[in-house]
């Protein structure tokens, strides 16, 4: 067994792998005696059927898996020792007159890998900033947790402060066709939804209000707080929606004291206003600042992809996309498609060199860790606060199996790991800044 390279060019090669008849022609003949002594073909008693017949019926098929194995076992064993990091999969060349019996056969494989380089991020500055949560943010966030566990006070009449409990279904026509099970939508609106508090707000509770398929679809404003997309408002199935008042109700926010402390925080953990403030301004900062962590690092990885020069394996790529994507029928096409996503190929390369040269490593803990952690979100969304870790665990295992979900959970631990390393390793300008500067900073 050989593995010879040819090189195009620093970032592709075309390697040829060459297997001697010898390489496999044991494993061959092993598995053509096993066949002979199982194989029930008519007109023979088991085990007793000539190994010629044995031979012509099965000797090219087992040969060919044989030596596909042998070919992409020496393949990798080439690519692991010259430590290419490939980009895309190494294309096949067409073999046309392949012949298990011949004393040696050749397969030829297009691949395109990243370029040596290196990244200096010390080199790299960007604005690191310190948002603090205003008096304002703490006061909203702590009117929250009286909202949360506030008493609900049933009104006769939509006012300024009433909140309102909405069902919107579609009218059908009578003379529309076939059946209609179209689930009516809930919503609770108040007066920060403007467009639809105004459209209800003379209404009683069970009275409705019709508004066109026409209407909702140009004011967006309007179709999002009644519960629809830009795309469902497009592709109602009729002409007219109905809006109707299901309940109107008033809250009476919980008061500020022990209750409400332990009933968010757990029993006297918080024992006063003041211990309140602090709390929940530290959570604030926190929260804050690990958003403006994320800001830095992007900041600085926009900069290596605007600044590093990396030669992509282009002429590759295009060959790697023909021969991997049916749907891509012509050159030209590929090259376009390659035009488009150029950006996020040096990103990926960029990011994966990263991480090769600060030896970031996954082991399947912290993959573990990172998805209970998403079954606790989840959980607590729904109000389940209280399993147990080995339930939570037995979940996150499960979630695991799915391979797309342990590739993006596994990719968001690395990139927690990166997210580490470029903190440390680029240069912050500290600049402190209110939440507010800091969202419109985020828009730009």
């Amino acid at each position: 067994m050989n593995v010879t390279a040819t090189n195009h060019d620093e970032v592709s090669a075309l390697l040829t792998v060459t297997v001697e008849k010898s390489d496999y022609k044991e494993t061959v003949e092993k598995q053509l005696h096993n066949y002979a002594k199982n194989a029930q073909i008519p007109g023979f008693r088991k085990g007793k059927v000539p190994l010629s017949l044995i031979k012509k019926q099965y000797e090219a098929g087992i040969a060919l898996e044989e030596i596909n194995k042998q070919v992409s076992e020496a393949l990798n064993a080439y690519v692991n020792e010259k430590k290419l990091r490939l980009v895309g999969q190494p294309v096949p060349q067409p073999v046309n007159d392949f012949d298990h019996n011949a004393e040696s056969l050749s397969v030829a494989f297009e691949v395109g890998y990243e370029p040596e380089f290196s990244v200096d991020l010390s080199k790299y500055e960007a604005p690191h900033y310190k948002v603090e949560a205003s008096d304002k943010e703490i006061a909203t966030s702590i009117e929250n947790m009286q909202k949360r566990f506030a008493e609900r006070l049933s009104e006769d009449e939509i006012g300024e402060d009433s909140y309102v409990d909405l069902e919107i279904s579609q009218v059908v026509e009578d003379d529309a066709a076939g059946e209609h099970h179209h689930h009516p939508k809930n919503v609770t609106i108040s007066k920060d939804q403007k467009e639809a508090y105004d459209l209800v707000k003379k209404l009683k509770k069970d009275e409705s209000v019709k508004i066109s398929k026409e209407e909702l679809q140009a004011n967006e404003e309007l179709a999002t707080q009644l519960g629809f997309s830009k795309e469902d408002a497009e592709h109602l199935h009729h002409q007219e929606v109905e809006v109707k008042v299901k309940d109107i109700y008033s809250l009476k926010l919980a008061e500020l004291n022990q209750e409400l402390f332990d009933k968010v925080y757990g029993k006297n953990v918080i024992t006063s206003e003041e211990e309140l403030k602090a709390r929940v301004k530290k959570e604030l900062d926190e929260y804050f600042q690990q958003n403006a962590d994320v800001h830095f690092v992007n900041k600085i990885l926009q900069q290596v992809n605007e600044k590093e020069d990396i030669k992509l394996p282009e002429e590759f790529l295009v060959k790697w996309l023909l021969f991997s994507n049916e749907n891509i029928k012509s050159e030209e096409q590929a090259k376009e498609i390659l035009e488009n996503e150029r950006n996020i190929i040096k990103s990926q390369i960029l990011e994966g060199k990263l991480m090769n040269d600060n030896d970031i490593q996954l082991d399947y803990a912290e993959v573990l860790g990172q998805a209970e952690q998403l079954v606790r979100n989840q959980l607590a969304i729904y109000g389940i606060h209280h399993l147990g870790d080995d339930e939570v665990q037995k979940y996150a295992a499960e979630m695991l199996k799915d391979e797309n979900q342990l590739r993006e959970i596994s990719s968001e631990v690395a990139m927690a790991k990166l997210k580490d390393v470029i903190l440390k390793k680029s240069k912050k300008k500290e600049t402190k800044i209110s939440h507010d500067e800091f969202l419109e900073e985020l828009k730009k």
